[in-house]
């Protein structure tokens, strides 16, 4: 093999090994990218669910303050509310077996419809076992 060829196949080997290493870098770079965009659109969910519960706090606190200065009475001599005929989570999930959507749930549970899609996906975690264990700084933790 002449001189000048075993010089370009040299160059050539250099060459390709020096794009494996690059898109080998930039395929663990894009994986961490995908891992991060995970978390913010977890991190985001958990907000607008807090968001939602907490407005509805609001308005149902809101809603009784109302009530209690329009009756004249103190709170203690209110009737205490009549407690629902079955827990949340199985009345949740009896509706969506029934075809209806997240938003006419909320609606007739008096809820956001961030805590119904919350609900649900517990429910159906909790009932097919799929919760993962993971460990972050030192302490377990649990996600749906």
């Amino acid at each position: 093999m002449p001189m000048p060829m075993l010089v370009l196949t040299s160059i050539l080997l250099l060459a390709t090994g020096v794009i494996l290493l690059v898109a080998t870098r930039l395929v663990r770079a894009l994986r961490h990218t995908v891992e991060l965009e995970q978390r913010i659109a977890r991190l985001q969910e958990g907000v607008n669910l807090l968001t939602d519960t907490t407005e509805t706090g609001f308005r149902q606190v809101a809603a009784e303050v109302e009530r209690l200065s329009s009756l004249g009475t103190s709170p203690a001599a209110a009737s205490p509310a009549p407690p629902a005929a079955r827990p949340t989570a199985v009345r949740l999930r009896a509706a969506t077996r029934r075809g209806r959507t997240v938003k006419e749930i909320a609606a007739a549970e008096q809820v956001s419809e961030g805590e119904v899609r919350l609900r649900l996906s517990l429910a159906d975690a909790g009932a097919s076992g799929r919760t993962r264990k993971t460990t972050e700084s030192g302490r377990a933790s649990l996600r749906a």
